[in-house]
């Protein structure tokens, strides 16, 4: 197969170099007909070579995803946010929260300056930790900078919960890009700014690990990526499930989450030893009681009384 494969991309490259007046001129020595009949197996060429393409072959490159696409087939579905989940929005008790989502942002956008990072993922131990609540927030503080854009993805298929923090619609999500269903524009939800997009985790499935360990989760940050400034992607818990470690091999930095007083040290030890070959960024401690900060300062805290 792959000497045909060679000899079909050799005639590709000599027809291209001869050009199409060439290609399709007649000789002397050959009618009409055979000059046709010639010209029409040429012109498929690109087609065969696709079809024979070795195995372990490059794919030829897709097209590059314009914004303007995105803008056009994306859906405006007017969210409904749950404010028990926001801390931007706008109460007074959620004014220090709010702070300390800055400061994690700041400290990102630092981190940036040292090594690539544009896809973050935010996991936990094991479930209601608050990493959902963060992944949120952490998304929103960084599109309240004028012309910023982000991403913000649910990669948690087993246990969605972002779609319910945002009051969006669930599906059509990643598990439905990730099975070929749908394209990234179909998928892609946005707020009425157009600052924030979302990706739901979209309609259930039975094999979540396989459908994430698939290529299409690297096609689309590849092609989402130069459209925003930050893809924050949510993900299941770590030692539950593999699919967290999956996620994380795909993306540029880790950020744990872990809940004050809720998860034990030996759990969270485990969970940050299975991240031990990511890049992991750092530590959220969530829940933090408010006499246990120092002025707007100190742990990155939130209530995240509902927050997975």
């Amino acid at each position: 197969m792959s000497r045909v494969y060679e000899a079909l991309k050799s005639a590709q490259e000599q027809r291209t170099a001869r050009g199409p007046l060439e290609a399709g001129a007649m000789s002397t020595e050959s009618g009409p007909a055979e000059s046709v009949y010639n010209e029409g197996p040429a012109r498929r060429i690109p087609e065969i070579l696709s079809a024979v393409r070795p195995e372990g072959a490059a794919p030829a490159p897709s097209r590059q995803l314009r914004f303007e696409e995105v803008q056009q087939h994306c859906t405006r579905p007017a969210w409904k946010q749950n404010f028990h989940w926001s801390v931007f929005s706008g109460e007074r008790s959620s004014q220090r929260q709010a702070e300390q989502f800055r400061s994690l942002r700041a400290r990102l956008y630092s981190l940036r300056e040292t090594r690539p990072i544009r896809t973050v993922l935010v996991t936990s131990a094991t479930v209601g930790e608050g990493k959902t609540f963060v992944a949120m927030n952490l998304a929103q503080s960084i599109v309240r900078q004028p012309g910023r854009r982000a991403l913000l993805v649910d990669a948690d298929l087993r246990a969605p919960r972002l779609h319910t923090a945002l009051g969006a619609p669930s599906a059509p999500g990643l598990s439905n890009y990730l099975a070929g269903e749908a394209d990234e524009s179909s998928i892609m939800q946005a707020d009425e700014k157009e600052a924030l997009f979302f990706i739901p985790a979209g309609r259930p499935c039975s094999d979540p690990a396989e459908l994430l360990a698939n290529n299409q989760l690297e096609m689309l940050f590849s092609r989402a990526l130069p459209l925003f400034d930050w893809i924050i992607v949510d993900a299941p818990p770590i030692l539950p499930i593999a699919d967290a470690v999956v996620l994380a091999g795909k993306c540029d930095g880790v950020i744990f989450v872990v809940r004050a007083g809720g998860a034990a040290f030996d759990m969270a030890q485990a969970a940050c030893a299975e991240l031990k070959q990511k890049s992991l960024l750092g530590v959220v401690l969530n829940g933090v009681k408010e006499q246990a900060m120092y002025g707007a300062y100190g742990y990155y805290g939130g209530n995240g009384n509902q927050a997975k």
